[in-house]
């Protein structure tokens, strides 16, 4: 138990400076969810990815049979033993949590995204959930490769900041973008990392 408990201190210790330290380019993957298991506050889900299977685990979610999520490679253990479920896994990746994988319908597209003021897209955050905002802005903070996503921070003068998230775009400190991506409210990440409001998918163009 003291071996367990030491094990999973040490996973979420490695979870947090994922999360808050850029870090060397991790593999990113998507895949299928086909099984779910919750216990002692994780999620264990067998994936497959390409016709093969792998188990991850992450903070506790609700995660559907049958939805189809992406992750990023944190911590692989090899024969881990979880003491809430009674059960080894000859080999398993930890991970700071899933993502749903992005698809052509609930991507964004630019053209029909009226550029806003972050601090219009606040004061309307409930209007504009699940829709595609855009914001023309300076850069002022990049931090790839957390969560399997590039994190934009952005600022337009109104007095507010923002965050973009990108699977495959990124952009440069100190340039000056249009940001486009889909609104989401109440987005917990885990381990502390709450956000009332952030955009995800984005894209980004000079």
């Amino acid at each position: 138990m003291i071996r367990a408990r030491v094990i999973l201190t040490i996973i979420m210790a490695v979870f947090i400076m994922a999360a808050t330290a850029p870090a060397a380019r991790a593999a990113t993957h998507t895949g299928t969810v086909v099984e779910t298991i919750t216990g002692g506050g994780y999620t264990y889900m067998k994936i497959n990815e390409g016709g093969s299977d792998l188990w991850i685990a992450g903070p506790a979610s609700t995660v559907a049979k049958g939805e189809t999520v992406s992750f990023s490679e944190q911590v692989w253990m090899q024969n881990f033993t979880s003491q809430a479920l009674g059960r080894t896994f000859p080999k398993i990746l930890f991970v700071s949590g899933v993502q749903a994988a992005p698809s052509a319908a609930s991507s964004p597209v630019a053209v029909f995204a009226k550029v806003q003021t972050i601090d219009e897209i606040i004061s309307k955050k409930a209007e504009l959930k699940g829709k595609a905002v855009s914001v023309r802005g300076n850069v002022v903070k990049v931090s790839e490769n957390i969560m399997g996503r590039t994190w934009v921070h952005m600022e337009d003068g109104s007095g507010e900041k923002l965050i973009f998230r990108s699977i495959n775009g990124t952009a440069e400190v100190g340039s000056v973008i249009t940001a486009t991506g889909r609104l989401e409210t109440d987005m917990d990440f885990g381990f502390g990392y709450f956000y009332p409001i952030i955009v995800e998918d984005a894209t980004f163009v000079k």
